[in-house]
């Protein structure tokens, strides 16, 4: 560090031409002349530097900085007089103060937040002389360290002469742990005594006394830039006193006359952690009620031999450790009570088991009574660990399944109290197979593509059906209900013949023989117009499906079906129109409806209905193939039968009137008596204006 300069006065006898270098010193020039002529000398302005830091030095908010500057001033002037102050911006960082001796400004501050700062120091002299100098410094932001308290849990107790040891972790991100500063308070005891310091790797601890009482104990952490952090942990610290007990029991519950009877406390409380003591002393009653001391009985256990039949026994317990007995507690009076009997043996059979068989539970080995009292049995049975409401000692054979396990279990009962128990099981195994499944008879024929069979079979038992038609064979597997019966749906081919047949399998893995097999024959084609509400099975309910037929002989309406064994007859309702006013420009009545039955004449024929289905509607007697209503002209008395019989007019001499023959026509479509059922369809052919 450089040294300030002294500046001595100019001797009076020198004249200009000998004047040393004056520094900074100014000459203004000589006054007046002989004994009284001098030269006047001024004070220069002052040099300032600053020695420390040095130029974009960095600092953490809140670390003390310290700043140090240099002063050069005139030979002679005393530092001392000059004084200098440190700003940075608006911040005054040390208020106005005069250099050292030295020549030195020293200034300490801190910066509470982060940013580029530029410092400046200011020296000023008596004169009004001024000099500033600057230096560019980075505050850098400062993370407040953190700390954990690990140790002890909060709500320990201690006793008072535990030496407790405080333990926790602590860390921050600018300084090595070591470096930070470690205190801690209680809320009774004041500051406490730590003087430990952290590890480098964070662990600190330090062990202290607390005074009796339930403690709040603040650990705190501070780095050296004036962050910090604290933790807190409750803790209870209490005076060595005897314990305490909350309650105790005689088991075992109930108690009999051959049973040693022990004391059970519960809720021993005992501050300064000392094994568990107890004191006891059992009371009998002697007779009139009253609870007399049994004074040799001072152990945890009262001997069977010194109880009968109908005693009450009481015990009580006093806590006691080295610091002395706490309050004692008694337990609840307790009769002692007859002795059950003891447990039987049983048997079951038959073993193995079929589930034809009946299962019997045998005592083979009666249960004895020390008190001679009679005795009775009771009967549970479990099927597979689950109770059954079972309580005689068989069970039926329909309650028997193959696999099950029966365990059957017997207890003894003197007329009081139940002894004890013993049980025996078995397991049923079936070893016969079922009966071959019965599927009831179905339609042969049938339009629609599917089908339902039903049938009896064992209950329980796994089915297997077999089917099979002209081009593929197939199973499918369902489960015989526990009624004994089954239904199977199945989707079929159309136009092909399915055979089905089944087996079952019980759980014993014993498989029936086949059933009887059904055939069913989807028919190609269908009729289209059965479903299961029978539509079109009546006049009432013809098949309507058609629009109006006109006389114009370009539309053909096309009725197809068939007539299985659960149907009787297909009715059809066609709605016809006639074109009058065309018919009499044309002078020909074209109306013509016309029914022709194009296939399966060998097995069905139809009847017509006009404008109604009832009888007296029918058209012909009979039933027939082909059928057709039109009307001609055969002549009258008044005219001749014209060329061609359809011509008609209006009003004419020579024709009929043109006829409306339009209508609706009903066709019941039934199959011949010598045909039998089958798939054999039919296709009739309606035409209107056809001739």
């Amino acid at each position: 560090m450089a040294s300030g300069h002294r500046r001595d006065p100019l001797p009076s006898h020198l004249g200009p031409s000998h004047l040393p270098r004056l520094g900074a010193l100014a000459l203004l020039g000589l006054l007046g002349c002989g004994n009284d002529n001098k030269l006047d000398v001024y004070e220069s302005p002052p040099v300032v530097t600053i020695q420390s830091p040095g130029a974009d030095s960095s600092f953490y908010a809140g670390q003390p900085i310290s700043f140090e500057s240099l002063v050069d001033l005139d030979s002679g002037t005393d530092p001392t007089t000059v004084t200098h102050r440190w700003v940075a911006g608006s911040e005054t960082l040390c208020d106005t103060q005069p250099f050292g001796a030295d020549f030195l400004g020293l200034c300490s501050a801190a910066f509470d937040t982060a940013g580029p700062r530029t410092v400046q120091v200011t020296a000023s002299t008596p004169y009004g002389g001024r000099a500033t100098a600057t230096v560019d410094i980075e505050i850098l932001e400062n993370n407040p360290p953190t700390i954990d308290i690990d140790s002890p849990v909060e709500g320990t107790d201690f006793a008072v002469t535990t030496l407790i040891v405080l333990h926790a972790l602590v860390d921050d991100v600018e300084q090595d742990p070591a470096e930070l500063v470690i205190s801690a308070t209680s809320n009774i005891d004041g500051e406490l005594s730590v003087t430990a310091t952290p590890s480098s790797t964070g662990e600190w601890s330090s062990a202290v006394t607390l005074s009796p009482g339930s403690h709040l104990i603040t650990v705190r952490v501070a780095d050296s830039y004036g962050q910090s952090d604290q933790d807190t942990v409750q803790l209870d610290v209490f005076e060595n006193t005897a314990p305490t007990v909350a309650s105790v029991s005689v088991e075992p519950l109930p108690a009999y006359t051959d049973d040693d009877l022990v004391a059970v406390p519960y809720g021993w409380a005992d501050l300064s952690g000392l094994p568990e003591s107890y004191r006891y002393q059992w009371y009998k009653d002697d007779g009139t009620g009253l609870m007399v001391a049994d004074a040799p009985a001072v152990t945890e256990t009262y001997p069977a031999g010194r109880t009968v039949k109908g005693d009450f026994i009481q015990v009580e317990i006093f806590p006691v450790n080295t610091y002395g007995e706490g309050p004692p507690v008694r337990s609840a009076i307790v009769e002692v009570l007859n002795s059950p009997p003891t447990a039987p043996v049983v048997q079951l059979t038959p073993d193995p088991a079929q589930p034809t068989d009946n299962l019997y539970c045998n005592v083979v080995t009666p249960s004895t009574d020390i008190d001679d009292d009679p005795i009775t049995y009771t009967y549970k049975w479990f099927r597979n660990g689950a109770l059954t409401g079972v309580t005689a000692n068989v069970v039926t054979s329909d309650q028997l399944n193959h696999g099950d396990t029966w365990e059957c279990v017997v207890t003894a009962n003197d007329g009081e109290i139940d002894g004890g128990n013993a049980s025996d099981a078995v397991t049923v195994l079936d070893t016969n197979a079922p009966p071959a499944p019965l599927i009831n008879a179905t339609y042969p024929f049938r339009n629609e593509d599917s089908v339902t069979l039903t049938g009896s079979c064992e209950p329980g038992c796994a089915l297997t059906m077999y089917c099979a038609d002209g081009l593929s064979s197939w199973t499918d597997s369902l489960t015989c209900a526990g009624d004994g019966t089954f239904s199977f749906s199945d989707t079929l081919t159309r136009g092909e013949v399915t055979t089905c047949q089944a087996d079952c399998e019980d759980a014993a893995g014993n498989v029936s023989p086949l059933s009887n097999p059904v055939n069913t024959e989807v028919c190609d084609p269908a009729d289209a117009y059965e479903d299961a509400t029978g539509y079109g099975d009546a006049g009432g309910d013809a098949v309507d499906e058609f629009g109006s037929l006109g006389d114009s002989g370009t539309r053909t309406v096309t009725l197809r079906g068939n007539i299985l064994a659960d149907d009787t007859e297909d009715w059809f309702s066609v709605t016809t129109t006639d074109d009058v006013p065309s018919d009499r420009i044309a002078g020909l009545n074209a109306y013509r409806l016309q029914a022709i039955m194009v296939s399966g004449s060998a097995d069905y024929a139809f009847t017509v209905y006009k404008d109604s289905f009832d009888p007296s509607a029918r058209e012909c007697s009979g039933a027939y193939t082909e059928y057709s209503d039109f009307v001609t002209d055969r002549g009258e008395a008044h005219h001749t039968v014209p060329a061609d019989p359809r011509a008609c007019g209006n009003g004419s001499s020579t024709r009929n009137n043109c006829e409306d023959m339009s209508g609706t026509y009903y066709v019941q479509v039934t199959r011949l008596r010598s045909s039998p059922t089958s798939c054999d369809s039919y296709t009739i052919e309606v035409t209107n204006g056809v001739w």
